[in-house]
């Protein structure tokens, strides 16, 4: 008895400091930070000292990680994502923490709490000092030295965070040298904007879908020729772009007779997917279609991207498949693309539930005793309180509903909380657990077992105390049949680290439809993936988006660019990576043309339907 008393007490401790760690992911024990000769000077309790420590590591260790991390922006990221800066060297601190300080020569330990508003007081000192020297830095340039400083970091970069080059066959070493050898022939300076479309088309080809290469400064409204656009909308049907006008609030036919979009000013349709969408070229065919047709109907924009400027008028060569017709356009600033309805409404969804929390809008039940429940966004729940406590209760309420369509269209991605709520009744007893994810972290230490970044997405190492004993025969058994589709150096990884799902305590037993699109993206394609294959699932749509890659964020030295690579391969069951090869539904379900035109929800009628007719 004794015994369990005491071990109840440790489980409570435990679980009362873990749940201080859990809520430090934006704190700080200062309430402002200012520089001199890069040393940190530290508002701490209304008197400024210097910094000479935190807990076990030394502003050596701290500073250093912080220069050689985040270029140009590691003062920011010292003074506001301390908390992340600390899980970077695999120290998670607890709410209150041992800080050396120094003033006039003389260093002493202080007691620190980490708290929210002392991160927003370093947030608020940061804005008003930076207020003032704010400037327009779109026209700077870059000198040959400068230009080739920085390559340098994006090859460093790449070859030793990025997870997905491990897997290509694209030589992004000559790539870069080819870029260097063209900037040293030409006779000028080279713009930040410039430089920073040539890094985008080198990542594009890695195929991660996360990575992006951004000039953090670039400012639209600086550029009249980025927001100029083409006089139609354009969608996709059939595996093809078409030409689009609206009226009133539906679309039609631009012209009914030709349909389809051939070329632009003599460059195919094809082209522009291909080599102008460059950062889209690596993605699953149905979403490089959706995205390249967003990406044409904004023409400035997209020829920007490409360092070419659009021309006032173009010819659009339009074409029915058998005979071509050819118009004249002129570029336009209004607004006349096609904007998808439900897209639309799914945004102002997760605009809604971020301000007013409301959630009945998400929930209904559909002809025949279905239950369906939307979700916009995979959410963390500490974004919208009150979000988990509702799909506990819908999905309690749905027990005893015909059917189940889980609605994911459109969805951005976000966290994995959500996928765990589900989990529990989504799960049937005799398949639990279930290993729904593999992953692989890009590193060069060795990781003994959890790692913080991997378990924040509930994955863990075989031998992890997260794991039982039936998890890991789970993940045994799994192994038997379980291969990558691409092999890769394991040196230069880590151990894979598991998600394993469980069943809950009342499991849903009818049959359950995940309803996906080419919109559906990064944790929402995790989520998709994660239930394929379960006897009572089935998965409904269009391919999505996949993609999953634990991004970091760098910024190099003399341009300030911001470089966002992912350090983990992520695989589903079948041995593929969610990039480049989303998740297939066992359904195909397309968009009617009808749907495009009045924005009516005509696929989850047709499921309705298709659920009502088999049942």
């Amino acid at each position: 008895m004794k015994t369990r008393l005491i071990s109840i007490i440790l489980m409570l401790c435990i679980g009362t400091v873990f749940g201080q760690q859990l809520q430090l992911e934006k704190a700080s024990p200062f309430t402002a930070v200012k520089w001199k000769n890069d040393e940190a000077i530290v508002k701490f309790k209304g008197e400024w000292y210097q910094f000479e420590g935190l807990a076990h590591l030394s502003k050596k260790e701290l500073i250093g990680f912080c220069k050689q991390t985040y270029g140009d922006k590691w003062k920011k990221r010292f003074s506001e994502d301390l908390i992340t800066i600390l899980k970077e060297l695999q120290y998670i601190p607890n709410q209150e923490v041992q800080i050396s300080l120094s003033k006039n020569g003389i260093t002493n330990t202080y007691k620190g709490t980490f708290t929210f508003e002392n991160r927003q007081a370093c947030l608020a000192f940061n804005r008003r000092k930076t207020k003032k020297k704010q400037k327009n830095k779109l026209s700077r340039k870059l000198s040959k030295k400068q230009a080739l400083e920085d390559i340098q970091q994006f090859k460093e970069i790449i070859t030793t965070r990025s997870s997905y080059i491990e897997l290509s066959t694209f030589d992004y070493k000559t790539a870069l040298q080819n870029l260097s050898k063209t900037i040293v022939k030409q006779n000028k300076e080279i713009t930040v904007d410039e430089l920073t479309h040539k890094l985008a088309r080198i990542m594009s080809e890695i195929g991660d879908r996360h990575a992006s290469v951004k000039n953090k400064s670039f400012k639209r409204d600086e550029h009249k020729i980025y927001g100029l656009q083409l006089p139609f909308g354009i969608s996709v049907f059939d595996g093809k772009l078409i030409a689009l006008k609206r009226e009133a609030n539906a679309y039609s036919y631009y012209n009914k007779n030709y349909p389809y979009l051939k070329s632009i000013n003599g460059i195919p349709i094809n082209t522009f997917m291909d080599n102008y969408n460059y950062k889209h070229q690596k993605a699953p065919k149905a979403a490089k279609l959706a995205r390249g047709a967003m990406a044409i109907q904004n023409y400035g924009a997209l020829l920007f991207k490409n360092n070419k400027l659009p021309q006032k008028e173009i010819e659009v060569v339009f074409t029915n498949g058998k005979e071509d017709k050819k118009e004249t356009v002129a570029l336009t600033y209004d607004k006349k693309g096609y904007s998808s309805s439900l897209a639309i409404a799914d945004y102002k969804k997760i605009k809604s539930l971020r301000q007013s929390k409301q959630f009945k809008e998400l929930t209904q039940v559909l002809d025949g005793n279905i239950g369906y429940i939307n979700i916009p966004m995979m959410f963390h729940y500490d974004e919208v309180e009150g979000l988990e406590r509702f799909i506990e209760n819908t999905m309690k309420t749905f027990l005893t509903t015909k059917a189940l369509i889980i609605d994911l269209r459109n969805n951005p991605g976000g966290g994995r909380e959500i996928l765990q709520t589900f989990t529990k009744y989504l799960i049937p007893p005799e398949q639990s657990p279930w290993v729904a994810n593999v992953a692989y972290l890009r590193t060069d230490k060795t990781i003994a077992g959890d790692e913080s970044s991997m378990s924040a997405r509930y994955l863990y190492s075989y031998k992890s105390s997260e794991l039982t004993d039936n998890d890991r025969k789970a993940i045994t058994r799994f192994n038997e049949h379980f291969n990558t589709e691409k092999q890769f150096d394991t040196s230069k990884f880590s151990h894979p680290f598991y998600m394993v799902l469980h069943s809950g305590k009342k499991s849903y037993t009818q049959p359950v439809y995940i309803l996906i699109n080419e919109e559906s993206f990064s944790a929402a394609t995790v989520f998709t993936s994660a239930f394929k294959r379960l006897p009572n699932v089935k998965i409904v749509g269009i391919t999505t988006d996949g993609s999953s890659g634990n991004s970091k964020k760098l910024y190099l030295r003399n341009s300030n660019i911001r470089v966002k690579v992912s350090t983990m391969l992520s695989f589903q069951r079948n041995g593929k990576t969610l990039d480049g090869n989303g998740t297939i539904p066992d359904i195909h379900l397309p968009v009617p043309i009808e749907q495009i035109f009045t924005g009516k929800d005509l696929q989850l009628q047709t499921l309705v339907k298709l659920i009502n007719t088999k049942l």
